[in-house]
């Protein structure tokens, strides 16, 4: 089948905004393993699971929430776009229906997920590139810069990979996974769905949604990461969709 993922429940908000959800096929080879995943242990709805030697590295669900996170990115994304990891390609396909955006440079370090696509025959947009690298290693430079390549790393790791990937890669303006709820709950922590590790908390001095304030602070804790000039109305909705 060539249908796109869950076509029928993408969300109107979503589809306005040109977003098609990825196609996906079910696959066990290399390592991957993508399957449908129906039991709702995970999730209230049936999901897409992407597995990398039994380590989740991405879901679609039904209702698009993993979209949703990636609004934010839409609304921001322009010129040329750097994004660190690939996954199903959900963000990337979105980003580069865009107008404003005129190229996107995919940095995905494993062989094998770029392998999954070719195996399947995902049909990349005219815009985007895939490059096999580590992100953290990648050195370049781009008008919006997209991180997501740390789904299930713990926190430490994870501002690691972002101090790292800001350090290398100049940009106009940043975005990464996970700043949303760390603005709404006033300090960062781990991937809350991670059920490997014990949730750590890191304190940048913000209070539970405060978030112009939050976001002021945050913006101070990460001072490597060109963050762009938001409001609250902007962030509130950032937030509200994520």
């Amino acid at each position: 089948m060539n249908t796109p993922a869950f076509s029928e429940t993408v969300p109107n908000e979503l589809k306005e905004l040109g977003y098609v959800p990825p196609i996906i096929k079910s696959y066990d080879n290399n390592g991957i393993n993508v399957w449908l995943d129906s039991r709702r242990k995970i999730y209230d709805v049936p999901f897409w699971q992407f597995t990398m030697d039994g380590v989740q590295w991405m879901v679609l669900d039904e209702k698009h929430g993993s979209a949703s996170q990636f609004y934010s990115h839409y609304k921001l994304a322009k010129g040329h776009v750097i994004c660190t990891g690939l996954g199903f390609g959900t963000r990337e396909q979105w980003l580069a229906s865009k107008p404003e955006v005129t190229k996107i440079t995919v940095l995905e370090k494993f062989k094998e997920v770029i392998d999954y696509h070719k195996d399947i025959g995902t049909k990349w947009h005219d815009k985007i590139e895939i490059i096999n690298c580590d992100a953290n290693d990648y050195k370049g430079s781009c008008d919006f810069l997209s991180i997501d390549h740390y789904e299930y790393d713990d926190v430490l790791r994870i501002l690691d990979s972002i101090k790292k990937v800001c350090n290398n890669i100049t940009c106009e303006s940043a975005w990464f996974w996970m700043l949303e709820p760390w603005i709404r709950l006033g300090y960062i922590t781990d991937n809350t769905e991670n059920p490997t590790i014990i949730p750590k908390k890191i304190w940048y001095g913000g209070i539970k949604n405060d978030i112009q304030e939050n976001y002021i602070k945050i913006k101070t804790y990460f001072e490597h990461v060109n963050l762009p000039n938001l409001n609250k109305e902007q962030l509130t909705k950032f937030i509200e969709m994520y």
